[in-house]
């Protein structure tokens, strides 16, 4: 299943159980081990965990929740803090807590390494998005970026969708944009980046910005990945 079919399936999605579907044909085209998208906090919700998606095994599932693993997995930890991809290899696998979660984790299928993505929402939520793999440590050292690449678009695709299904994120009215403002989306949605934008309008670098910068604080995003992923939703690429 290619980016595009992946994006495209996720703006059509009716439900969170569709979601919850997805995650699997995808994960089964995509050759992973698992993706696992973690909703960690939401506006709208008093819930610790206000939403979680994944395709592990429900055994383990059941074995995290009961020992209440959240409060110990070191990736969990460390994806409340950063705000940078997280790579398996770089977690806590020294100490003897660390190290028996991930014999345990291991034992269930879970995957020998992986990807984590913190995603930060234009309504302040938080979420990780996740990726494993079973790959040898030299494959996965050389593809380890290939994945990252595709599953860090697609992540604030799937995020967008997961809090409007999950009526997670409050609504709000789409301030009017400029004419300038919606041919800047128009590009971004089809995947230029400013610089792109600004030949193709014929227009200053820093005119492009400042669009952007206005049709974000619109849309309410705070980031150029989430005005882009915005954009596409709302139809702006077509």
């Amino acid at each position: 299943m290619n980016i595009e079919t992946v994006i495209a399936e996720l703006a059509h999605a009716k439900s969170v159980d569709g979601l919850s579907k997805l995650l699997f044909d995808w994960r089964n085209q995509s050759g992973v081990a698992h993706l696992i998208y973690h909703a960690t906090y939401a506006p709208l919700s008093k819930d610790l965990r206000p939403l979680v998606l994944c395709t592990y095994d429900p055994a383990w599932v059941a074995r995290y929740t009961e020992k209440d693993y959240f409060s110990i997995d070191p990736v969990l930890l460390a994806g409340r803090e950063e705000t940078l991809p997280i790579d398996w290899i770089t977690v806590d696998h020294e100490t003897d807590q660390a190290r028996r979660f991930f014999v345990e984790a291991e034992s269930y299928g879970v995957g020998r390494h992986g990807f984590t993505l913190p995603i930060r929402g234009p309504f302040g939520e938080r979420a990780l998005f996740t990726f494993t793999t079973n790959e040898t440590d030299h494959r996965w050292h050389k593809a380890r970026y290939e994945y990252l690449r595709d599953f860090a678009l697609v992540s604030h695709y799937l995020h967008d969708r997961a809090m409007q299904l999950a009526s997670l994120r409050p609504d709000f009215k789409i301030r009017q944009l400029s004419r300038r403002e919606r041919q800047c989306l128009h590009h971004l949605a089809r995947g230029a980046p400013p610089g792109r934008i600004a030949r193709q309008l014929n227009l200053s670098a820093s005119a492009v910005r400042q669009y952007l910068k206005g049709a974000s604080r619109k849309l309410g995003c705070t980031t150029i990945e989430e005005i882009a992923v915005k954009a596409s939703l709302l139809g702006f690429g077509r």
